[in-house]
């Protein structure tokens, strides 16, 4: 048996202070497998492409959303969206 391992970061830390921006994320029914996992991994496109189509007519929301894209420029691992 070979063990493995993997980069990441929580998602409560890439939406710090963004609660709108996580919840547009959340309503947007993104491409990922929720459920009883310690951990769901997605990819930082996953949620810039996720966020990237939203608009909003608040402006709070808009910046929340910009903040977390520009976070995830610098992100080069997994999204662990249980955290």
């Amino acid at each position: 048996m070979q063990i493995k391992t993997c980069k990441f970061v929580d998602a409560s830390d890439v939406f710090e202070g963004c609660p709108d921006a996580w919840q547009v994320f959340m309503d947007s029914d993104p491409a990922v497998s929720w459920g009883d996992a310690n951990r769901t991994m997605t990819t930082p496109e996953l949620i810039q492409d996720t966020l990237g189509i939203w608009c909003s007519d608040d402006e709070n929301v808009e910046s929340q959303i910009h903040t977390v894209v520009n976070r995830l420029q610098n992100v080069d691992c997994y999204i662990d969206l249980e955290n």
